[in-house]
């Protein structure tokens, strides 16, 4: 009976001591991040832009919103001037699509923390949106430079869930910012000890791999999106070595969609709406925008039309898009 013991306390030290031993050879924690409910977390910026991608460029990268962003923030400006001398260039795109991508690539801490923190919090209207969310113009290119390189085919991927809350099977969930994740599982495993960890293994339908579009990025690195929703399909107990019994959870995430959260005032937007179908909107003397040629047909239209000038002009000039349809 002692042997037997002397032996199970032999195991439990051999067990422990490789897992500080790997541990310790592994250095850094991977980046980890967290899930959001998607049903209940309507604060994330996650506007794709449909339909108004034209009309964004003019008014975040062609007007002074992307330098006025720049100089206001020292880690911005930094990691963007870090882009200048790279001649990649995503197809349809512009330098300033690869700017962004290489400014998540290089950016330091302090700059993606509050990056991810704005983008996490400041979606629930338009007051907010416009008036304490400083990266307009980065969270455009970045979801538009996905949009141009939205993939052909779904590929499964691998984060580290951070916090202590895991999503229950069969709930909805997304990321609350842009998300860094693992091409594949060695590469994961070789930089962390997974022990006691919780790993989402997700097919996303919806990434970009920032190596084949920043320039110095030697290895995989796939962009995640804050608009892609995902279904959580299984939550697993894992080994993380064959002859070990050390253990982390596994949650299996599958993609359900790109969805954003936000619906803005749609009976003003629709009786503004040109009958044309063109979203451009004409400019008065005073630079301001003004209300599209509009077609009123029943009495309230005709009641409206008298305010809707009024009401156009009152709204903030940088709406984001998800306002304007």
């Amino acid at each position: 009976m002692l042997t037997k013991k002397l032996k199970h306390l032999s195991t439990l030290s051999l067990s422990f001591l490789g897992r500080h031993f790997k541990s310790l050879k592994r250095g850094t924690k991977a980046a980890s991040s967290a899930l959001l409910d998607f049903l209940n977390n309507t604060n994330v910026v996650d506007d794709q832009y449909k339909g108004c991608g034209e009309e964004a460029m003019k008014r975040f990268i062609e007007s002074d919103v992307l330098k006025r962003e720049l100089n206001n923030s020292e880690g911005f400006q930094k990691a963007w001037n870090k882009s200048i001398e790279c001649s990649k260039q995503i197809p349809g795109g512009r330098k300033e699509h690869t700017a962004a991508l290489s400014v998540y690539v290089n950016g330091d801490h302090n700059l993606l923390q509050r990056l991810n923190k704005a983008i996490e919090t400041m979606g629930g209207n338009v007051s907010i949106y416009e008036n304490r969310f400083h990266f307009k113009s980065l969270h455009f290119l970045l979801m538009d430079s996905m949009r141009l390189l939205k993939p052909k085919e779904c590929k499964n991927v691998y984060v580290l869930l951070s916090g202590q809350n895991q999503p229950q099977k069969g709930s909805t969930v997304r990321f609350p910012s842009f998300t860094s994740a693992y091409s594949d599982y060695e590469k994961l495993k070789s930089e962390t000890d997974l022990y006691e960890e919780v790993v989402l293994n997700l097919t996303s339908c919806f990434f970009v791999n920032l190596k084949d579009y920043v320039c110095g990025q030697g290895q995989d690195e796939i962009l995640l999106s804050p608009a892609e929703v995902f279904t959580v399909e299984d939550i697993n107990s894992k080994v993380v070595e064959a002859d070990d019994d050390s253990q982390y959870v596994e949650i299996v995430l599958k993609h359900s969609g790109l969805k954003s959260s936000h619906n803005s005032p749609q009976y003003i937007f629709d009786l503004l709406k040109p009958h044309s179908g063109s979203r451009s909107l004409r400019s008065s003397g005073q630079r301001l925008p003004v209300a599209p040629c509009t077609l009123f047909k029943t009495r309230g239209d005709r009641a409206f039309q008298a305010v809707a000038p009024q009401l156009w002009n009152s709204l903030p000039l940088f709406l984001p898009c998800y306002s304007l349809h």
